[in-house]
């Protein structure tokens, strides 16, 4: 008897929980902020996200501030921070400024350190596995930095960097200059290779199963190249192309132009297919465990593909704003997080990342740390 009426209780209390969850499309919350950087997200599913005007925020999954920081130069002045945060393994929290400075907030958003370099940044710090902190700088330097804030090394370029890095499995940093090259670095600071393009690089190197590496360039070019730093394949778009490469388990490869064109190219270098709109596409997306690939668009709006290049998802920005931010996903919960004017998440019907694909999002995982294991 006690079971019969347990069984209709558990019923009612499923469908109930059906109804509160919100249906796909739908905005969840929302936090007035100008966001273009990619949120880190924890295993529990915080958020922290970066800000143009000067603010770090970590948020609860449901959109609640836990606390802000707010990087000041000597004078008290905020400073913007176009780089996206990374999280080390113990949710230690390290970004760059404008003004040239690598902070590390603790997971309680307090200060443990910032270090100065010569030259403003932009580049998104990368997290390497031999607890070093990675990133380039205006002043064509790559730095290092250990997780306590100490200079480790620092390789120059020939140009600016804007591009951030890349770790490779058995640790080789891959870097872009503006000096219209890769940079193949070893751990210990020392240039292993060095791979020449046609055009400036800004983007970030995304890498499949076997240790390949994917990277997007002005000069209209998707690059494949060996570990070795040999050059496999070059693929060329119908013009600019400033997003991140992201890859889904088959090898396919997935990039938007300023010409409004979003490509899949297949492994070897060949067209799946192209969806073409009206606006530029400048936001990096990901790839979700639905089969879906998210992206933003200057068509004010988020769109999802299937693998077969149909559009089967769109979402709106409620302000009418240009998406040209990074994405990123709140795991378990479906939702989905990117930012314009103001911060937004939204219901998905992916629940996380693709857990089979090797570059799903820009720097590889959910703490920006920019690699892709895991």
């Amino acid at each position: 008897m006690k079971r019969a009426l347990f069984v209709p209780f558990l019923l009612f209390g499923v469908l109930l929980l059906n109804r509160c969850s919100p249906a796909p499309g739908k905005m969840v919350w929302k936090y007035e902020l100008p966001v273009v950087s990619s949120p880190a997200v924890e295993k529990s599913g915080d958020v922290v996200i970066t800000s143009l005007k000067g603010k770090v925020v970590k948020f609860s999954p449901s959109g609640r501030v836990k606390w802000t920081y707010e990087p000041r130069d000597e004078d008290g002045e905020l400073q913007a921070v176009f780089s996206s945060p990374a999280l080390d393994g113990e949710g230690n929290i390290y970004f760059t400024t404008r003004d040239g400075f690598l902070y590390s907030l603790t997971s309680r958003g307090k200060l443990r350190w910032r270090q100065e370099v010569s030259g403003a940044v932009s580049s998104s710090p990368a997290i390497h596995p031999q607890g070093l902190v990675v990133f380039g700088a205006f002043d064509t330097a790559v730095y290092a930095f250990d997780l306590e804030g100490n200079l480790k090394w620092k390789l120059f370029t020939n140009g600016p960097i804007f591009s951030s890095p890349t770790i490779t499995k058995d640790g080789k940093i891959i870097i872009a200059s503006n000096d219209k090259a890769v940079y193949f670095i070893s751990e210990q600071g020392e240039l292993l290779h060095k791979f020449p393009t046609r055009g400036v690089v800004r983007t970030a190197a995304g890498l499949d199963k076997d240790g390949n590496v994917y990277i997007t360039s002005l000069d209209h070019y998707l690059y494949k190249i060996s570990p070795q730093g040999k050059r496999i394949w070059e693929f060329k778009a119908d013009y600019w192309i400033k997003t991140d490469p992201i890859i889904d388990e088959e090898g396919n490869i997935y990039f938007g132009t300023s010409l409004g064109s979003y490509y899949s190219v297949n492994q070897d270098g060949k067209l799946n297919w192209r969806y073409k709109i009206k606006f530029p596409i400048k936001s990096t997306g990901f790839i979700g465990d639905d089969g879906v690939i998210y992206v933003g668009s200057n068509d004010i709006a988020i769109l999802g593909f299937d693998k077969k290049g149909h559009r089967v998802f769109r979402f709106e920005e409620p302000r009418g704003n240009p998406v040209e931010a990074k994405l990123s996903v709140i795991p378990g919960r479906g939702y989905l997080l990117f930012g314009t004017t103001e911060f937004y998440a939204v219901k998905i019907r992916a629940r996380g990342l693709s857990p089979n694909a090797p570059w799903p999002k820009f720097m590889g995982n959910l703490k920006n740390q920019g690699r892709n294991f895991r």
